[in-house]
């Protein structure tokens, strides 16, 4: 069974004649009173509807009827019939923006999308719907032939997301699109799209003030406040700590100013939570933060070596560190002695000492390799003499030469690996070369982040998280939150939030948004480019009417008739 769709519904506008033909009969020309002698000068005529002002009771004529069928005729071919297709068939993907500034829009948007689903689900006689979001590390959120799970589905998505290129999204729609598809993106501001693609957008632009960063360091906080408007803004900011809020200050921003705020901390386990006046954009009106506290690193120095003081020195550059003995350890501070040799142990930083010294210089090109360790470094002005080496191992990750001599090099598995210094420190001026103690200090980070430990930070919304955890354990989960894919992202929104394994806490943290990008509503707009799409589609699905040229001909012959009734006059 053929259903029928009009390709211009625009056309039943003309069904407004019908009033205006009725309002015209309603309308009757006044009788005139005449005075004559005789009746048989009259002649004997039927009553007759005449054009004027006065309103008498609808009389039921031919012509009355035919007017209506003549307006119901055109509206019906302006309007355009056609019949669906039993095998038509349409793929429709909808790509929802998951920038987090959607979420001020949503509800308008989420309302106008609806409208423009329900119209294109009448394109076809088959309608494959899919519905995603421009974030790929998302499921997608519905797929299938129904719309009303769609459409709950669509009531309850968040977005979460910051500032990101939605195109490979939109290729992706694009590549799951068929023949006789349409890819539909939902967001709130004009950006250059893929062609093909048609955008449904809901937006104003607005003045937003909010944070945009925080740095917490010796017990004192320090946040900044943006003002992302093109006018002067103010408004109040308070600290809230244990349910109770303090005294209120006023803050006043000129157009596109950024402010720093700053406080001390109460204690090393206390939880803040810094306020603005709300606005449209909540997310940036609040930042929850927690003192950081490093894991604690188990340190063990080698005593009674040449290198004692260097040792102690940098174990104190260390922030918090205690030490331990060598088994328990996470890092070992050992030297390498050439004459006795013997193998480093894991996890270590491991100096050659040379007990005689040497008068020559290395010479060639000192060259790093490409490794996150000795990164930006300049090891420009490192001097060494050319003492002996240590024996290098198949595995061994060189990270600096001079010539053809390794300098320093990585050595065992990732969990367990040592760094080893191939030059005597007390005949070198590496020890005041600040690559040099950049790079221990990368390294000696780099074990720490390796431990399984509890430690404290500030994270922004959305970030993801690699807290260190046991392999033969469970999965590590956020809490309160999901962990979508298998991947641990901080949550969406503003808060306080653990890691755990097990129910032992990796890591507690606060999350607070930082984006600028999403914070600035001066290109939000409102447009709509699927206005169209249900009748483009509903041509490529449907054929026209067969019947058209009947009507045409009906509608002839309905307004020769209504002519040849209208212009006849009663006869004697």
């Amino acid at each position: 069974m053929m259903n029928v769709v009009f390709a211009n519904p625009a056309g039943w506008w003309l069904l407004l004649g019908l009033p205006a033909v009725l309002a015209i009969h309603f309308l009757q020309r006044k009788s005139r009173h005449l005075v004559v002698s005789t009746l048989f000068l009259l002649e004997r005529v039927a009553p007759v509807s005449a054009q004027g002002r006065r309103v008498e009771r609808l009389r039921s004529s031919l012509p009355l009827w035919l007017q209506l069928l003549a307006v119901l005729l055109m509206a019906w071919l302006c309007a355009g019939p056609r019949w669906m297709r039993s095998d038509s068939a349409q793929t429709v993907v909808v790509v929802l923006d998951s920038s987090i500034s959607m979420q001020v829009w949503r509800k308008p948007l989420v309302a106008a999308l609806k409208s423009r689903l329900e119209a294109l689900s009448h394109a076809a006689a088959h309608t494959e719907w899919i519905l995603m979001e421009s974030d790929l590390t998302k499921p997608t959120v519905y797929a299938g032939g129904e719309l009303p799970p769609l459409l709950e589905r669509l009531d309850k998505w968040t977005p979460t997301l910051g500032a990101h290129d939605v195109t490979p999204a939109l290729r992706v729609a694009q590549s799951l699109m068929r023949k006789d598809g349409l890819v539909i993106f939902a967001t709130d501001h004009a950006q250059p799209l893929p062609e093909g693609v048609r955008s449904l957008a809901v937006g104003v632009p607005f003045d937003n003030v909010g944070f945009i960063g925080l740095r917490v360091e010796n017990g004192r906080w320090t946040a900044l406040v943006q003002n992302h408007g093109v006018s002067p803004q103010t408004r109040s900011w308070w600290v809230e700590a244990g349910g109770q809020g303090g005294p209120r200050q006023e803050i006043t921003l000129g157009a596109g100013q950024t402010q720093a705020l700053s406080g001390t901390l109460p204690g090393p386990d206390s939880k803040l939570e810094l306020a603005l006046t709300p606005d449209l954009f909540p997310i940036d009106d609040r930042l929850p933060l927690v003192p950081p506290q490093a894991k604690e690193l188990g340190l063990a120095i080698e005593p009674g070596t040449p290198l004692d003081a260097f040792f102690q020195r940098f174990g104190k550059s260390l922030p918090n560190t205690k030490n331990v003995d060598f088994d328990h350890a996470d890092l070992r501070l050992v030297r390498y002695n050439p004459l006795a040799p013997a193998p480093p142990p894991p996890a270590s930083i491991d100096l050659l000492v040379d007990p005689a010294p040497s008068e020559t210089y290395l010479s060639g090109t000192i060259v790093a390799s490409d490794h996150p360790l000795v990164e930006g470094l300049s090891w420009q002005g490192l001097l060494c003499r050319d003492t002996l080496t240590m024996p290098e191992k198949p595995g061994d990750e060189v990270l600096l030469w001079q010539g053809s001599r390794p300098l320093i090099w990585l050595r065992g598995d990732a969990s367990q690996r040592s760094l080893v210094v191939n030059f005597d420190l007390r005949q070198s001026n590496a020890d005041r070369l600040p690559a040099f103690v950049i790079l221990l200090n990368r390294f000696a980070e780099e074990v720490r982040s390796r431990k399984v430990a509890l430690e404290r930070g500030n994270v922004e919304t959305n970030q993801l998280l690699e807290p260190a955890s046991r392999k033969d354990g469970a999965l590590p989960e956020i809490v309160p939150g999901t962990n979508a894919g298998g991947v641990l992202r901080a949550p969406g929104e503003p808060g306080f939030f653990e890691v755990r394994q097990a129910g032992t806490p990796l890591l507690q943290a606060a999350a607070h948004f930082a984006d600028p990008r999403e914070a600035d509503f001066h290109d939000a707009a409102t447009f709509d480019t699927v206005g169209d799409a249900a009748q483009v589609q509903a041509r490529r699905s449907s054929q026209e009417d067969f019947l058209a040229p009947f009507w045409i001909l009906l509608l002839a012959v309905v307004l020769m008739a209504n002519w040849h009734f209208v212009g006849r006059r009663p006869v004697a």
